[in-house]
């Protein structure tokens, strides 16, 4: 899915010039649904938390992977995985 995007090393916003608008900005950062995310949730399940707490790590934010994009354009940019 994130074939295109170059990996990076860092989840926290960065500075960057955008290939797309060619601006100097800070990305956004947008976490989302990663292998982590579902290996934690499977790993829940198979544990016995099927009623709804094998979902957890869906609401944690630490635990997803994030998309970085540029705040002028709103092209994605990059994508961190944590896995």
């Amino acid at each position: 899915m994130y074939t295109n995007l170059p990996r990076i090393s860092t989840s926290l916003p960065m500075r960057t010039v955008c290939p797309y608008c060619g601006h100097l900005v800070v990305t956004e950062t947008t976490p989302v649904p990663g292998i982590l995310t579902w290996l934690l949730c499977l790993g829940l399940c198979f544990c016995g938390c099927c009623l709804g707490c094998c979902l957890v790590p869906f609401w944690i934010r630490s635990l997803k992977d994030v998309n970085h994009s540029c705040p002028v354009c709103k092209h994605h940019l990059y994508h961190y995985r944590r896995v």
